[in-house]
This record gives C-alpha cells, structure tokens and sequence, in this order.
C-alpha cells in the first residue's frame, strides 16, 4: 500500500470518528456532579457502522523482511452481528492487526467495531475493523441488552446499577458511563427504588472508588432526608484535609438534604478561607451549588447567586462563577465585575477575560460602556473574550428567568452567554436581534475555524507518522 493510499484511508477514519465524537459530545446533556468519565460502551457501537462479537482463531507468525500490514492480521470467526449487517457466508472472517496478550487464547470473545470503506484499488467497499475488545460471557450480556434499551430509559440504569458492583473493571465502567451520561431528571426517577441505607453502607465501604462514591452521594440526594444530615456532616469533617473526586458530590448531597439553611454552612466550611488548598476544596463547592442552581430544584436560583454574589469580593472565585450569572442572566453586577476587571494585578490577571465575557454577554448598554473603557486598559483581554467565546449551539443551556422577568419565567434560555436580549421597548427590537444574529454569526464561524485548524492538524500529524514509518521499512 501506498503512502499516498494510507493517507487517504487515515483521513476517512479521522473524518468519521472526528465527527462521530463531535456529535455525541454535543448532544451529552449529562448529570454536572457525575458526569461519565468516557464514552460508553453503547457510544462506541452507535459511532461506528458495524459491531460484533467474534472468536479469536489465530495470529500468524511472519518471518523477517515482510512489509505488508495484512500479513501480520490476526483472524477471528464472527459468532454475532450486534450492529450493521454482514453476509456471514461471505464476510464471516474478520482479520485485523491484533496483538494478543499471554493470556489470550484461541475460542476468546471480542467485541470489534467496524466501518466499510473504499478498497486501496478503488470501487469495492471492505470492511476496516478497529482493535478488538475482550469481553467475558457477562460482558456480552450486557451488551446485548443494554444495546437494545432506548437512551433516556429509566429501565437503561436500572439494568446498569448491579454492574456498579461487578468484578468485571470494564462493566464497572461502563454502568458508571451510563449513570454519568444521563441528565438528572432521569437519576431522579429512580428515586421509589432507591434505598438510603444500601448506598451509605456502599459509601463507607472502603472497598468503594471514590469515583462510584461520588455516584452514591448523588443517588442519596435524591432519596435522602434530613435524618441524614448528620452521617453527611461526618463524611464533610473527614474531607476537610482533602479534596477528594466525591467532595462536589458530597457537598451537593449536603445542600440538597439541608436545604436553604445549609448554604451559610457551606460558605463558611469552603468558601471563606484563602490559600491554594481552600481553592481546590472551593471549587468543589462551586460545582455544588452550580449543580443546584442549574438541575436540582431544591433550592431557589435566587438563594445561588446570592452565594455566588458572595465570592464576587474574592476574584479568584468570582471569575468562575460569572459564567453562570450570565447562564442565568443575571445582570446585576456589572460594576462589581468591571471593578473586578480594573483591579486584577499579578497572577489574578487572568480573571479579566472572564470579567469581559460577562460583560460582552450582558444586553445592557451598562455594560457595553463599561468593555469600552475597559479596553483601554487591557485591549488583548477583551479581544481573547470575543474570541474564544463558545457558539450557542454547544453550550449547555436551560429555561432560566431573567431577574427582570416574572415570577414564571418569563424571560428566554441564554445559550453560552452570547444572546443579546434588552430590557428596553419595542423600538430597540431590530437592533437587538441583528446584533444577537451577529454575534451568534461570528461565534459560530469562529467555532468551524477552530475545528478545521485542528483537524488538519490531525492529517498533517499522522501524514508525518505514516511518511517516517514508510521510510523506516
């Protein structure tokens, strides 16, 4: 095979799972505290064409001197078709670059995704299989079942949940995936099944990653009471040296069992101390509250940024709330978060460029005074806000209430703090929208650059790799 064919066939894979990841990434609406750490097992099958479960047959032993990749391609026997359709008689054999452990063995079952391509002569399609996955006789269980439940289907983590427990590392994983990937209002429908007194004994088993630890906190915070406050407050004292993955998910739990009155807690205990550790133990705190504020409805929004409102007179802490103040339009502290801006000194002077894009978000003519004479201070601050502003189309937006608007939310969604919307009359109205359309315009233009830059630099990479493996032989 050509350098010239290679490359051709790299970039159609690169294209694919390129896109393939662009768009699961996108459509993601996940929990915020336990967000899945990969994509899961069901992701993977849905971005490629085809998935099966096959036995491992054999790998060829090639002596020295061959050059050809295909004669060093393992073969399997497909015992099943979980995606796609594949003629068995014809087709039946899957060979790909595999290189088996010490401890694989012929008769081993594999999950293996696959796409048909073009030949390297041309016309024909042929299928490119990708590096197999072993998978126990459970593991393909799982897969069947799981791959057939709708997305979004309660019934989907009541399959998952015993699996959390599962010997097996990779369908730990996987249940965890599933469990992290859902929005919250599906966690919470399993709420009747739940039962408190199973996930605090899971909790303080120290058999318990602290990664599924921070499921079960989640989990509690949805069948908890208030009885249990005090094992919440226990666990709190025992993070109080640390900042463990769970902490956010713990200090949520807190809020959502003591309502109201457990905010001053929490801003005293996470939010009131200085110093690089506090800094990591308050954004813990952050995540919490930004999670109760934008999912859970224990609370009221209001309650949220009154908190937030709080960290204001710490800038540090203060620029990584503003992007949820804009979220949530909240646009009553422009002055504060311009005198933010006009103070930074030092290593804080990162915290003008989030200062700036709340500014740029916010509708008011305020604010657009207030970029005008901030830009004489600091002008690269204010253009790296402009551009490095995320497109609407991928920000993680909900229904949230202008404070102007009322009681029922009246006021619109913002979608990645660039919608421009006035509280002004009815003769405003064309400018606004042409300038929401504008922004929106350049924001999403910028986006397809960036991702061009990057995918080309992906081809240009694995061009140089497929170039020096070619002289190499």
């Amino acid at each position: 095979m050509s350098v010239a064919q290679e490359m051709g066939q790299f970039v159609k894979r690169t294209i694919f799972f390129f896109l393939a990841f662009q768009i699961i990434s996108a459509v993601a609406l996940a929990c915020s505290i336990c967000t899945s750490l990969s994509p899961t097992l069901c992701d993977e099958m849905a971005a490629a064409e085809l998935a099966i479960i096959a036995r491992y047959v054999q790998t060829p032993e090639v002596g020295p001197g061959v050059d050809d990749p295909d004669a060093y391609k393992s073969t399997f026997q497909i015992d099943e078709v979980l995606k796609g359709t594949i003629d068995l008689q014809e087709e039946g054999v899957a060979r790909v670059l595999f290189f088996p452990g010490k401890t694989a063995m012929a008769g081993d079952h594999y999950l293996m995704h696959g796409n048909r391509i073009e030949s390297d002569e041309g016309g024909e399609l042929v299928i490119r299989w990708l590096t197999p996955i072993a998978v126990t006789d459970e593991a393909m269980h799982y897969l069947r079942r799981m791959w057939k439940i709708p997305e979004n289907d309660v019934s989907r983590l009541q399959f998952a949940t015993p699996y959390l427990n599962s010997p097996d590392p990779m369908l730990r994983r996987d249940a965890f995936d599933e469990f992290g990937k859902a929005p919250y209002e599906l966690l919470e429908e399993l709420g009747p099944e739940l039962d408190k007194n199973d996930l605090i004994k899971k909790i303080e088993s120290p058999e318990t990653s602290s990664n599924i630890k921070k499921l079960y906190f989640t989990l509690l915070t949805i069948c908890g009471t208030k009885s249990e406050l005090p094992f919440i407050v226990s666990q709190i004292e025992k993070e109080k040296s640390s900042a463990s993955e769970s902490l956010p998910a713990l200090i949520a739990c807190y809020v959502s069992l003591a309502g109201e009155a457990g905010l001053p807690f929490i801003e005293q205990t996470y939010l009131s101390e200085e110093g690089s550790d506090y800094e990591r133990r308050a954004g813990a705190a952050i995540t919490a509250l930004r999670f109760h504020g934008q999912e859970a409805s224990v609370i009221e929004r209001e309650k949220i940024v009154e908190v937030f409102h709080h960290m204001l007179k710490r800038p540090t802490l203060g620029a990584r709330i503003l992007s949820d103040l804009a979220r949530w339009e909240d646009w009553s502290v422009v002055d504060r978060v311009a005198k933010m801006f006009v103070e930074a000194e030092g290593d804080a002077l990162w915290v003008r460029e989030p200062a700036a894009r709340y500014l740029l978000a916010c509708p008011n003519n305020e604010a657009a005074q207030q970029i005008g004479k901030l830009e004489e201070i600091d002008e690269l601050a204010i253009r790296n806000a402009r551009r490095f502003a995320l497109p609407p189309t991928i920000s993680p937006a909900a229904p949230v209430a202008s404070p102007q608007a009322g009681p029922q939310g009246e006021g619109s969604v913002l979608r990645d703090s660039q919608r421009a919307v006035s509280p002004g009359g009815p003769e405003e109205e064309p400018n606004r929208e042409e300038s929401a359309d504008a922004s929106t315009s350049r924001a999403a233009w910028q986006y397809l650059v960036w991702l061009a830059v990057a995918l080309i630099f992906v081809v240009l990479l694995g061009w140089a790799l497929l170039k020096g493996r070619k002289q190499s032989i």
